[in-house]
């Protein structure tokens, strides 16, 4: 029988740094197509929209440059504990659901400042923002104009060692028309002082409206519990969207032919008739 490749959500990793190890993520399932939602609803196997997940332990200069727009969440303006709703909304566009606030991330006055903010340090400097719902419901960012691209530095307040967390993202283009899911694993580590985990989707062929990230541990006698967890660094791309995506469609194509190929080579080692 002849073996298929579906194309799937990709996931970058590099090597640890300072916040632990990683591990591959499951590729989930639905695609958004010309035609309608679902695994491929026209039979032609040729989505229109698909999502390539980014995930890295260490952040580089590259991720903030060019046409991304970054909100690093400092103060001033603000202060620790400020509500972060609409803080970005007339500068950047941004809008944050309720539950997320400023925490403040320097050395160990955490507890003067009585911070969520576990770690000595924040991805970059003093302050990141903090989520907590008591529903576990998932955070929501919306933009005034769709972005291509999202990513963020995220990680939760505290664990067990090596717990395994999945973080997803959810995305809605301008029409509603929810855009496929990404996901993406780590393990938290007991010594991160300056947590460095990013998360992100890159949306080829479609532009993101509304996203919804959440986080949810591995550890299954604590998956009803209510979790905390960090962002910072927030950098999304809404204009020169083929300057920044380019890669990742040489990448999906390349993907695409290799898996071609591997069909092409099974299909030779079967015998006539099958």
């Amino acid at each position: 029988m002849m073996k298929r490749h579906p194309l799937f959500i990709g996931l970058l990793g590099l090597s640890a740094a300072l916040a632990g190890s990683t591990a591959a993520a499951d590729a989930p399932g639905g695609y958004v197509h010309e035609n309608g939602i679902g695994p491929d609803p026209d039979g032609d196997t040729n989505p229109a929209t698909i999502t390539r997940v980014i995930k890295r332990d260490t952040r580089t200069p590259e991720d903030l440059d060019g046409p991304y727009r970054v909100i690093d969440f400092e103060a001033p303006p603000g202060k620790h504990g400020d509500i972060i709703r609409e803080a970005y909304a007339k500068e950047y566009g941004v809008h944050f659901g309720k539950g997320l606030t400023r925490q403040v991330c320097k050395g160990q006055r955490r507890f003067y400042y009585d911070s969520i903010c576990t770690y000595p340090a924040a991805p970059s400097g003093f302050y990141a923002a903090g989520y907590y719902d008591y529903l576990n419901a998932p955070l929501t960012i919306e933009f005034d104009r769709p972005v291509c691209v999202a990513t963020m530095a995220i990680y939760p307040t505290g664990a067990a060692d090596d717990e395994p967390f999945t973080v997803t993202i959810k995305g809605w283009d301008e029409a509603g028309v929810p855009l496929p899911d990404g996901k993406a694993e780590f393990e938290w580590n007991k010594d991160t002082v300056r947590w460095m985990n990013m998360a992100g989707a890159y949306y080829i062929g479609g532009r993101a409206k509304k996203i919804e990230v959440s986080m949810k541990t591995g550890k299954a006698a604590e998956a009803g519990d209510i979790l905390r967890f960090l962002i910072d660094d927030l950098a999304f791309v809404q204009d020169d969207c083929a300057e920044v995506l380019d890669g990742y469609i040489e990448e999906e194509t390349a993907e695409t032919i290799a898996e071609a190929d591997d069909i092409v080579e099974e299909s030779a080692d079967l015998p006539e008739g099958s």
